[in-house]
């Protein structure tokens, strides 16, 4: 795990809560960023490198980073969740899953073992923000995080790199670890832009009970974190450009319609 140590950056080992606490290692430019992920890898060849871009760095009370899933997040304006909170949205969930099953056929979704899963419909609620589920969306590309993280060219944005299993199937089960991996572009069928351009996956807990676990937190897997800073502009170049912003979320996305039209977005 590397951390930011001071003025003069340094590589140096850290543990989970020490990369949690950073500020987070300062970047200028993507091919800067390249290079960190790079060292990242080779000084840690047994993990599995996925990435999330944010704006932000959420902190939890110790002030250490966060990152819950949508179905366990405060709304926006409030520092605590309520169980009755949690309990409405998994209800409105399992109805909107009920109501994807129910209209396979019309929303095209192709005949597949994988429909008998809950997590195959979940990820696709939350990748189009369409409910609040407890999967978390990551990628496998650097450059779809980074342009996430620095969306509409913003200032700073964060990247976040998570020690996660390697996928043994389109939704794998990890037992040991209490883990979910969803492979996006298998569960979603051809003519879903979104997935094919983001080089999506969601990861969440295995569970059985209706609250909020530990495990929950996919900052625990946090092994990097970097500060992107694009204050001149200049974090991406002629070589490395950004990917744009509607070919991350394309507005003609004919499945995304589909699905909208069916699961009308509501409150969260």
């Amino acid at each position: 795990m590397v951390v930011d140590t001071g003025p003069i950056h340094q590589f140096e080992p850290a543990s989970n809560t020490k990369v949690r606490e950073s500020l987070g290692y300062s970047v200028l430019t993507f091919r800067d960023l390249v290079g960190c992920i790079s060292r990242l890898a080779s000084d840690n060849p047994h993990f599995n490198l996925y990435y999330r871009g944010q704006d932000r760095d959420y902190r939890d009370q110790k002030n250490r980073s966060k990152i819950y899933p949508s179905l366990y997040r405060p709304r926006e304006g409030q520092s605590r969740l309520q169980r009755p909170t949690i309990q409405r949205r998994l209800e409105s969930m399992k109805t909107a899953i009920g109501s994807m099953r129910d209209g396979h056929r019309e929303l095209m979704l192709p005949e597949s073992v994988l429909s008998h899963h809950d997590e195959y419909y979940q990820a696709l609620l939350q990748h189009y923000e369409l409910r609040a589920t407890p999967l978390v969306d990551v990628t496998v590309s650097l450059r779809v995080a980074a342009s996430f993280a620095l969306a509409d060219n913003a200032e700073e944005g964060f990247l976040f790199v998570l020690n996660l299993p390697l996928p043994t199937g389109s939704i794998s089960h990890f037992i040991d670890s209490n883990m979910v991996l969803v492979r996006l572009q298998s569960v979603c069928p051809g003519v879903a832009l979104r997935p094919h351009y983001q080089e999506g996956y969601l990861v969440g807990q295995l569970r059985s009970q209706a609250q909020k676990l530990v495990g929950d937190n996919l900052a625990r897997r946090l092994i990097g974190k970097y500060r992107l800073i694009n204050k001149d502009r200049k974090f991406w170049d002629d070589d490395f450009s950004p990917i744009p912003r509607n070919a991350l979320l394309p507005q003609n996305d004919e499945f995304g319609e589909r699905l909208r039209k069916r699961l009308p977005t509501i409150p969260g």
